[in-house]
């Protein structure tokens, strides 16, 4: 699982000009987030943190095309299938360095994102938990819709319609974790993730064999 890891981790590290464009997005949205709200500084530290996750999400939802649909595209998800690897041991390492990748990205842009959106320094420590917690959730189910859009042979734009409804609780948990009492909504992620961490691999293990059939 290691070696996985870490092969899936460089495989990330080499798209440097994927990363690069969905870190100016983000970049674009918070910047832009502030003219459409309003100058006024307490209005922007009060809504900062659900901005800023607002971003990530979009930014996450952009990302998802990578994670199967191409790999569908370009005969890696044929030699995903025949390895002698466990399909999903291969899919927790895809999906764990995705999340790695996405995390470190915000990590570099959280602090310039605070400063631009006058954001409190106390809530730094809560909306890094919430990413620890709810960026992998994010991807777990990112990975399942992306599957599913593989095995039904759909188009990769179906994804944003099947991910929506399910993102809304944990943008919900982490932004009420960075407004207010962090200890119940963390809980709330951390159930969230415990839950899709070893179920979400066997689904889109399941999913992905079904293009076969």
């Amino acid at each position: 699982m290691l070696a996985l890891l870490r092969h899936e981790i460089r495989l990330q590290a080499r798209q440097k000009t994927e990363w690069a464009a969905l870190l100016l997005f983000f970049v674009l949205v918070v910047i832009l987030m502030p003219f459409a709200l309003g100058p006024e500084p307490e209005m922007l530290r009060r809504l900062a943190p659900g901005l800023v996750w607002v971003a990530a999400l979009l930014m996450g939802l952009l990302s998802l095309d990578r994670l199967f649909v191409q790999d569908a595209r370009d005969g890696t998800l044929d030699e995903m299938l025949i390895s002698p690897v466990p399909l999903a041991a291969i899919i927790f390492a895809k999906l764990a360095a995705h999340s790695v990748a996405i995390f470190v990205v915000l990590v570099v842009m959280l602090l310039p994102a605070a400063l631009l959106l006058n954001m409190d320094v106390e809530v730094l420590p809560k909306l890094l938990a919430t990413f620890v917690l709810g960026i992998p959730s994010l991807v777990l189910l990112g990975g399942i819709a992306g599957a599913l859009t593989v095995a039904l042979h759909r188009n990769a734009a179906l994804l944003t319609l099947l991910l929506v409804p399910f993102y809304i609780p944990i943008l919900i948990f982490a932004v009420s974790a960075c407004t207010g009492d962090a200890a119940q909504p963390l809980l709330f992620l951390g159930s969230i993730l415990a839950l899709l961490l070893p179920t979400a691999p066997l689904i889109i293990a399941a999913s992905l064999r079904h293009t076969q059939e």
